[in-house]
């Protein structure tokens, strides 16, 4: 009988870890449309791992290593891939038999009117077993969507580490560039005063008038009101960078530094389709959607019958002996299939497969959204490096416009008002080419951020 139920079974064990409805794409295609260059076209492959360390700065590299080790939104991202983690590890133990032991004691007392009471301890062990054979491939398709979420999960952390890192980045760069701008108002102001003095000593002389001395004092005004702002803007800036490092507050040695660090070239940006390797949430978005996929198998899978095969015995005090010997006595075979559920496993179905759709739909939109961020990032640095050339080339001829407006109203040959105007211009210059140097640093950092890069993440 035991042979006759064994060679029954036998075909069935043949069709276990087949998948009849797996899906037929091991990975996500290239989205149609997808450009064949950039703008700016490299053919060597981006490779910007570490992307801070092109600025040489101590200070910076400290505060990203602090900020990738203690970081809210990195912690929260490392504890959603242990959990995923977990969750695979859990959606795989189908794969297995499954065990449970229980046990039991009883105290019987035993009284009646013809014999004396007596009393007896009984105790009661026992194992079962359980087993589904894969047939349709509904555990491996439950297991395989597990695992592509648990690698979508590592590219999260990686997108959340990019993220980051961008923001250390680009609000240390603001802090700098806030910092240039106070020290500039600073010593505008100072030789505003000075020029005011310089007013002073020649009212007597009758060699300015009350008005000068009034418009100076008023330019000097605007000045002191521009720094006011200034000064709560870098207050707000520390915040956000005590923020992103996991802090309520920073130390001012730890950022010190007031100047803009050199950049180098444009680095290596590849082309399009490297974005689909280099990118994070590209890479998360495509696990997803095969992930989605698994899971329309394992729907489509349910719907059919399912192959369990138990087994269970309870012993008494007595047969514990043949506790190993005989406990597979009543090995059974169950073969159990929906009849009627209302339609519930056909509309799972349908509904993972307007999942697929959706993730389909997010894969091409991160896809597309990457490509943009790039051409958007090549194209403001070539705006602001453009932008930084010109405010150069301005500020030589303000220069040589202050000069020559001092010295003629010193000399009385021009009114003050020519020098408060140049005064004020050239200021404005010394500005503007300040935040033209901010703005083309962060789109630097946008372009390091938009191109991904490769992340080592040595822990599972």
């Amino acid at each position: 009988m035991k042979t006759i139920t064994l060679l029954c079974l036998l075909p069935l064990f043949i069709l276990f870890g087949c998948a009849p409805f797996a899906p037929s794409l091991d990975s996500p295609r290239q989205p149609a449309g997808l450009p064949e260059r950039f703008s700016i076209s490299s053919h060597e492959v981006a490779g910007n791992e570490q992307w801070w360390k092109e600025f040489q700065s101590e200070e910076l590299n400290r505060l990203i290593d602090e900020a990738i080790a203690e970081n809210f939104s990195v912690r929260e991202a490392w504890a959603r891939l242990s959990q995923t983690r977990y969750a695979a590890i859990k959606s795989g133990a189908d794969q297995f038999p499954g065990i449970d032991l229980n046990g039991g004691r009883a105290y019987r007392v035993n009284k009646t009117d013809d014999t004396p009471r007596t009393s007896s301890d009984e105790y009661s062990f026992g194992i079962s077993a359980g087993y589904e054979i894969d047939l349709w491939g509904r555990v491996r398709a439950q297991k395989k969507s597990a695992a592509l979420l648990f690698q979508a999960s590592r590219e999260d952390l990686k997108t959340a580490l990019m993220t980051v890192t961008g923001q250390i980045g680009e609000n240390w760069t603001t802090l700098i560039s806030n910092r240039k701008q106070q020290a500039l108002f600073t010593t505008q102001l100072e030789l505003q005063k000075q020029l005011l003095h310089l007013i002073k000593i020649r009212f007597p002389l009758g060699k300015s008038t009350a008005l000068n001395i009034y418009q100076q004092q008023q330019s000097i005004e605007k000045v002191e009101a521009a720094l006011i702002p200034l000064t709560s803007r870098e207050a707000i800036i520390r915040r956000q960078l005590a923020l992103l490092l996991g802090k309520s507050s920073l130390d001012d040695e730890k950022i010190a530094c007031d100047q803009f660090p050199a950049i180098k070239e444009v680095p290596a940006i590849g082309l399009p389709a490297d974005l689909l390797a280099a990118r994070p949430d590209i890479q998360a978005a495509g696990l997803r959607l095969q992930s989605s996929e698994w899971d329309i198998a394992e729907a489509r899978a349910n719907r059919l019958p399912a192959l369990k095969l138990t087994a269970s015995h309870t012993y008494s005090s007595e047969e514990f002996s043949a506790l190993f010997d005989n406990w597979l006595r009543n090995l059974a075979a169950n073969l159990t299939g929906p009849l009627f559920d209302g339609r519930e496993r056909q509309a799972e179905v349908q509904r993972s497969r307007a999942i697929t759709e959706e993730r389909l739909a997010a894969y091409g939109k991160t896809v597309f959204t990457a490509i943009k961020e790039v051409e958007d990032a090549l194209t403001e640095e070539k705006q602001h490096e453009q932008t930084v050339a010109s405010l150069k080339r301005q500020l030589t001829l303000s220069d040589n416009t202050i000069r020559e407006a001092k010295r003629r109203y010193l000399n009385g040959n021009s009114d003050f008002v020519n020098v408060l105007r140049e005064e004020l211009n050239i200021l404005q210059v010394r500005q503007d080419l300040i935040l033209a140097e901010e703005n083309r640093i962060i789109a630097r950092i946008k372009l390091h951020k938009a191109i991904g890069g490769r992340w080592g993440l040595k822990n599972n």
